[in-house]
């Protein structure tokens, strides 16, 4: 059993309620609704059921409310993760007509720019945000001349 938890009361049950019911962020309005059923009297332990959300994320509502008020109720999202690779273009840029492989592309920005990267995470950024066409790799023949499609004209309109 834990301590008990005191509320600080930041402002009066009326502009609470007030605040709650102009509240448009349904986030905050969950947040506010349990801050305003615990200042009516309800105990902590019976928040969860009514308010359909764990002890701790309450308790932590409740907490954050206690040292900055309605403003640590709403939410500071930092927008994920920085991305490892920035210079995406440039890398496209350099792998361009190289026939590599998604593989080969994981192995070369692993080697020149020492950041590892998934199969999967390189072609989704290739495919899907870079829209890098697919093109399949293969070894060309040197034996084949230089004007082989018009060889190939000249051959095929004798037909």
């Amino acid at each position: 059993m834990g301590r008990k938890l005191n509320l600080v009361k930041h402002m009066s049950k009326q502009e609470l309620e007030a605040k709650y019911k102009q509240e448009k962020n349904p986030r905050v309005k969950e947040r506010l609704l349990a801050i305003l059923l615990f200042y009516e009297g309800k105990k902590v332990s019976e928040l969860p059921y009514i308010i359909k959300r764990s002890r701790t994320s309450i308790e932590d509502w409740i907490k954050r409310w206690n040292k900055q008020g309605y403003q640590g109720l709403i939410p500071h999202f930092t927008g994920g993760p920085k991305p490892k690779i920035s210079d995406w273009d440039k890398v496209i840029d350099e792998i361009e007509n190289k026939g590599m492989t998604l593989r080969d592309v994981a192995v070369y920005i692993k080697n020149s720019r020492g950041v590892t990267y998934s199969y999967k995470t390189v072609w989704y950024i290739l495919r899907k945000k870079k829209k890098v066409k697919y093109g399949k790799p293969y070894i060309k023949n040197i034996k084949r001349p230089d004007d082989a499609e018009d060889t190939l004209k000249k051959r095929s309109s004798k037909f």
